[in-house]
């Protein structure tokens, strides 16, 4: 996704987004997803303006994601 922004690749963008989008949302990281969505409309308008700053709103959701996750893990261990 950063090469996809560095190089304001607006299709890589949108497929890189998707694919992160529907993973997310198999896991129940419905914010991760929403975000992901977000990004994938903007590849799909052919944009990459306002995509570091997404990215980094994105960067921060799977953070909380991986935490969660991370914890449920260890309860069932």
């Amino acid at each position: 996704m950063r090469a996809a922004i560095a190089g304001a690749d607006a299709e890589a963008l949108r497929k890189v987004a998707h694919s992160l989008k529907s993973g997310s949302a198999n896991v129940g990281a419905d914010g991760l997803a929403q975000l992901c969505k977000e990004m994938e409309k903007l590849g799909r308008a052919g944009s990459t303006e306002g995509a570091a700053a997404l990215l980094q709103q994105m960067q921060q959701a799977f953070l909380a994601v991986r935490e969660s996750l991370s914890a449920i893990l260890v309860k069932e261990h």
